[in-house]
């Protein structure tokens, strides 16, 4: 039998790197995977409800202000831009259509944690009182337009409209019941009126206001419908400013300072 020819240690090497390149590390990535993602919930969930505290405030805190006039008009443009930035990333960078309701569920979870160890353990408030809304069903129903589409264009002009009427009829079902009107110190007021009244805040006399009062009555009288249609409108201008923050100030960097060899 001929002798085998000897391999160069050359060879050596780069049949080792085969061996590793061609290595499975599935324990490595999903331990990586589970760290990003995990820890990920925070941030994400803070940066949603940052900005939704920033242009929605106590219209989506109290449960005496989620009322069918201004409600769904600012929520909705609030809650839409971070679900829009991450969707972009996710869908630009791993075709994943799963960012809006990844924000969905981070925003959902840090808010409740928020509410019941802040404001119900500390603050003695009642849960049904300050109870946060989900988005969850929104953002499912934003990121399959996305997926279906592939058009970040017909996911606004569509999705964007069906994740703020999503988020008022979801959150509409647990609303219900408060909007129910009851006699109270010889008024007709709702029942989350009266947990206004019976649970003081701290607020200066411009920061109180009247329920269900505003020019948009004079729309058949139904200030929610007329509401939600301007919330959806928002909701196409917020998606776009989701758009800006991820396109331009999360991706747009990394392509500037990063090199590519």
């Amino acid at each position: 039998m001929a002798a085998a020819a000897p391999v160069s240690l050359a060879e050596q090497r780069r049949a080792e790197l085969g061996r590793l390149l061609r290595k499975k590390y599935k324990y490595l990535d999903r331990t990586w995977d589970a760290v990003f993602w995990i820890t990920a919930i925070f941030i994400v969930g803070a940066a949603a409800d940052i900005t939704k505290l920033l242009f929605a405030g106590d219209w989506d805190f109290w449960t005496d202000w989620k009322d069918p006039e201004w409600w769904p008009m600012v929520t909705a443009f609030a809650v839409v831009i971070i679900p829009s930035a991450l969707q972009y990333i996710q869908w630009t960078a791993w075709r994943f259509p799963t960012g809006a309701t990844y924000t969905s569920v981070c925003l959902f979870a840090c808010t409740w944690i928020g509410r019941y160890f802040q404001w119900h353990v500390a603050e003695y408030y009642p849960l049904n009182f300050i109870w946060p809304i989900s988005t969850v069903g929104a953002g499912i129903f934003m990121d399959w337009i996305l997926l279906k589409t592939g058009s970040y264009i017909i996911t606004s002009l569509v999705g964007a409209p069906i994740f703020g009427i999503t988020v008022w009829a979801f959150n509409y079902i647990p609303l219900a019941p408060f909007l129910q009107p009851v006699q109270f110190m010889n008024h007709i007021v709702t029942v989350a009126d009266v947990q206004g009244i019976a649970y003081i805040r701290s607020q200066t006399p411009e920061y109180l206001r009247h329920i269900e009062r505003g020019t948009l009555r004079s729309f058949l009288g139904e200030a929610q419908y007329v509401s939600l249609a301007f919330g959806s409108t928002l909701a196409i201008a917020g998606y776009w400013v989701g758009q800006f923050i991820g396109r331009y100030l999360s991706v747009w960097p990394i392509g500037k300072y990063i090199k590519n060899y």
